[in-house]
This record gives C-alpha cells, sequence and structure tokens, in this order.
C-alpha cells in the first residue's frame, strides 16, 4: 500500500456511480481480493466471499484477526455507553459555552430567526437552568448580566442549530429538551465514527479495519465524548470534514467531476457549520486544480465550473445576512471584542515565542478535556495512561507518516494531511494575529483524518499484527479510565 498507488476498492475505475465515463484512459489494476470460483455457481461465489471477508485484513494471522473484531465491537460499546451516559449526566450547563449554543437553537425554534449579536438576549430557561432555579423562573435580568445575558455565540454559522431544532421539540420541559439535543449529538458522533469508516474503506481497501480501529480510538477519548454530546456545533462539523474529505478523495480516484460536485455541496455545508472549516478551500482547491492539469483540454470545464461555484452558492445568504446585519462578512471581530473582557480581561499579548510550547500542548492534549483536566488526580497509574494515549493520537502517527518519505508528495497524502496541517496553522493565525484564545477541540474534526494517514503509513511495519496490538493497548486504556470517570470520580463534573 503506498499513497501514491490507490489502495481503494474504486482504485482504477474510470466511470462514476451512474456507469457514466469521468476519467480518462487508465491502467488495469489488480483487484484487491481475488475470490476463487469467479465463475463458480451463486453459493460458490457465497462460500468465496465469506472466505474472502474472513481474511480481511491479509497478513494477518487467525488470532490477531479476531482480536481486531474484538477491538471494534468493545470500541463500538464503549463509544455508545460512555456518550449516553456522559449525555445525560453531565452537568448542565457545561462550562464550554453549551447554553449559549442551546440558546442558539432556541432562538431558531420558537422565532424562526437567527440570533443578533450583541443584541438577542440570553434565553430565560437557560439562565434559570444554569442558576439552578428551573422550572422556577430565573432571578438574573439579561439586560444586566452583561455577555452571559447575551445569545453570545450568534456570530457561529446558522446549520447545526437549525438541524437540532427537531430535537428541541422532543419535550416541553427544557432539561429534557437539553438532553434530547445531546441524544441527538450522539447519533452525530456515531455518525461520524461510520463516516470514519467509510474514509478508510475509500483508502485503505481490504486494510480498512486497521484504520477504522485507530480512528475510534480518537473517538473514545473522553476529551472527544463529552465535547461531542455537549451541545456545540462541533458535533456536526466532524461528520461533515469527514465525509467531504471521502468525497473529495473518490472524486480524485475516479476523476470524476460529478463527485467534485458533491464534495462542493458538501464543502459548503461544512463553512455553514463551523467557520474555521474554511481550512478545507484550500483542499477543495488542490484537487479542483489537480483534475485541471488531468484533463487537459479534451474535457468540459462546465462541471468543474459549478463544482467551484456550488460552495459559494450555499454560503452566500449567510454571508448576506451578515452583511445586512454587520455590516462585514463575519460577526467573528465583534464577538471577540465583546469576550475579550472575559477571556482575556488582562489584555495578554500572546507572542510567536510561547508557539512552540502552545503547539506542543495543542498537540498532546486531547484526552481529557477543562472540565476533567484534574479528574485523575492522585490516580498515578491513570495519569501515566492518559499521558501514553496523548501520545498515540498525534505524536506517534506524525512519526509514522513522515516515515513515508516521497510517498507524501502526492494529491492522495495531501487530502489526508493537508487538513490537520492547515488546522494547525490557523490555530495559530487565531492565537497570535487575532490574538485569541484556542484548545485543542478545534482540531478535533480533522484529527481522524490524519488518523488514517497514519493507518495508510502502517504498511511500513513487517509484523502487521503490531497496530492492532497498539489499538488493543489504547482500547484498553480507555475502558479503564472511563470506568474510572463514571465509577470513581466524585468532583464537581461527576458522571454519577
Amino acid at each position: 500500500m503506498t499513497s501514491d498507488t490507490s489502495t481503494g476498492p474504486d482504485a482504477g475505475a474510470t466511470t462514476d456511480a451512474d456507469g457514466a465515463g469521468e476519467g480518462g484512459p487508465v491502467e488495469p489494476q489488480a483487484p484487491l481480493v481475488t475470490l476463487r470460483h469467479a465463475h463458480a455457481p451463486e453459493h460458490g461465489r457465497s462460500t468465496a466471499l465469506i472466505g474472502a471477508l474472513r481474511a480481511l485484513p491479509p497478513g494477518l494471522s487467525p488470532f490477531w484477526r479476531r482480536a481486531l473484531v474484538g477491538v471494534a465491537v468493545v470500541q463500538l460499546v464503549l463509544i455508545i455507553a460512555t456518550g449516553s451516559v456522559t449525555a445525560l449526566n453531565f452537568h448542565l450547563f457545561s462550562p464550554i459555552d453549551e447554553g449559549a449554543h442551546f440558546a442558539y437553537v432556541q432562538q431558531i425554534a420558537e422565532h424562526g430567526s437567527l440570533p443578533v449579536l450583541g443584541k438577542t438576549e440570553n434565553s430565560l430557561q437557560v439562565l434559570a437552568i444554569s442558576q439552578g432555579v428551573y422550572p422556577g423562573p430565573t432571578t438574573i435580568n439579561p439586560k444586566s448580566d452583561g455577555l452571559a445575558g447575551l445569545s453570545y455565540e450568534a456570530f457561529q454559522p446558522p446549520l447545526y442549530y437549525v438541524v437540532a431544532v427537531p430535537a428541541f421539540y422532543a419535550s416541553g420541559n427544557f432539561i429534557t429538551k437539553v438532553h434530547a439535543i445531546r441524544l441527538f449529538d450522539l447519533l452525530l458522533l456515531l455518525a461520524a465514527v461510520a463516516l470514519a469508516g467509510r474514509l478508510c474503506r475509500a483508502v485503505l481497501g481490504d486494510q480498512w479495519m486497521i484504520g477504522w480501529t485507530m480512528t475510534m480510538v480518537f473517538f473514545a477519548l473522553p476529551g472527544v465524548v463529552l465535547r461531542f454530546v455537549t451541545i456545540s456545533n462541533l458535533a456536526l462539523a466532524v461528520p461533515l470534514t469527514l465525509l467531504f474529505v471521502t468525497e473529495v478523495w473518490i472524486a480524485w480516484e475516479r476523476h470524476s467531476p460529478r463527485r467534485l460536485i458533491v464534495a462542493g455541496v458538501v464543502l459548503g455545508l461544512c463553512v455553514l457549520t463551523e467557520l474555521e472549516l474554511l481550512l478545507l478551500v484550500p483542499v477543495f482547491a488542490l484537487v479542483v486544480v489537480a483534475e485541471v492539469v488531468h484533463q487537459k483540454p479534451q474535457r468540459s470545464w462546465l462541471p468543474l465550473v459549478a463544482a467551484v461555484a456550488v460552495p459559494v452558492i450555499l454560503v452566500a445568504p449567510w454571508l448576506l445576512f451578515n452583511e445586512a446585519t454587520y455590516h462585514m462578512a463575519t460577526a467573528a471581530p465583534i464577538a471577540i471584542k465583546e469576550q475579550t473582557a472575559i477571556i482575556n480581561p488582562h489584555h495578554l499579548h500572546y507572542s510567536l515565542g510561547q508557539l512552540p510550547k502552545d503547539t506542543v500542548k495543542a498537540v498532546t492534549d486531547p484526552t481529557l478535556v477543562g472540565e476533567w483536566s484534574r479528574a485523575l488526580g492522585n490516580q498515578v497509574a491513570l495519569t501515566y495512561l492518559g499521558q501514553l494515549l496523548a501520545v498515540l493520537v498525534v505524536p506517534a502517527s506524525l512519526v509514522l507518516i513522515l516515515g513515508m518519505g516521497r510517498r507524501l508528495w502526492s494529491v492522495r497524502s495531501a487530502i489526508l494531511g493537508l487538513p490537520w496541517l492547515l488546522n494547525v496553522v490557523e490555530l495559530w493565525y487565531i492565537r497570535y494575529i487575532q490574538q485569541w484564545s484556542v484548545d485543542v477541540r478545534y482540531t478535533f474534526p480533522t484529527l481522524p483524518i490524519l488518523l488514517v494517514l497514519a493507518a495508510v503509513a502502517t504498511d511500513t511495519f513487517r509484523s502487521r499484527f503490531l497496530p492492532v496490538l497498539v489499538t488493543l493497548g489504547a482500547t484498553a486504556s480507555l475502558v479503564l479510565i472511563w470506568a474510572f470517570l463514571i465509577f470513581g470520580y466524585t468532583g464537581p463534573f461527576s458522571l454519577r
């Protein structure tokens, strides 16, 4: 497997899903799985297919294949169980702006309009829940409560909040509404897990389960689960990013302008979910330019023009709303000015001298989050396991990827590696140019894609069972940490 030779199920394909020719001549490639008795009767074909599936992924003994399947099952159960427990038992509201995100959903559901930054007041129900007096009325006057009295997440793109509205209607009780939206976010987490599997299938072919279990280590991290199931647009940003990268990958593999148009649609939806996902635009542009070079003059340019136009058309109404409301394309500068008094009251200046230390912290700190950062406390063994997981997710992945050498210099590797790299550069811009705080959660949309590239790089191992062994150990560590957080932790954000 290399990044320069497709290992996906569609390698070498020159037709799109509808059978229409989409690419020029491509040298035929051997199929990933050669089924015996290709011309045998149906029963023989079924038997051969089952045998081939049992042999996946190749290079593993039966023991390690069973271990890989067992790890995947444990990971899925762990994600569903911990996500459900966290959604239903975690403190209302999470201090990471959950109440403001809920108020955004409420504004759309009850008034049919987007909140306006600096004008729309925070929900009275949100204030009552935060105060701990709901269903009684809040004693807080939003007009005199500063930033907390305003819908201060109103600058965010609206897509997540619109799609969360049906969950808001699940009950008349507002605490139940919060839980309903959290469970909806859990469904988005499971959608992200499934879409990560689809990306692994497209990229890795018959090795896809190795990559999928690697990504599920990320999705089962306590910090990731908590950020997913507490209300925010991140829950939709991650699955959409995975969907975008998959569609771009397939579009390039098949040289299919039609699939590139689909990728353009998803790109527009990404930007309408989280503004930081503008980082995906250079990835899309790279593939469009590469497709232009590949097609040369013998093809129509109309599909490529449409692929570029579609995301612009999708995002335009929201940009026009901002222009009419704030006289700027986005209200992010206003939000920064409003929140500085809370986030950086002493107006500390973030200098480039802090960049190395801040970057290392950002790429080695996805295991726990602010609410649980001190949860392990005196648990020395669990603390060590948490640190080990932090090293496995990004630093070890980067070492593996760099070991690919010249294979990194390809469009395929760029599709998988550029999103995370651009994500880090974007965080630098936010931190040192905009002088705004950043958090490791801003890298969550691109981290599972980086892990897929790391899975591609595992072909450098002679012993094919090593990725399975590492994933098994990481999963066991997660089970232990989650067991403590659910059954042993008694701090202010306890799940019991």
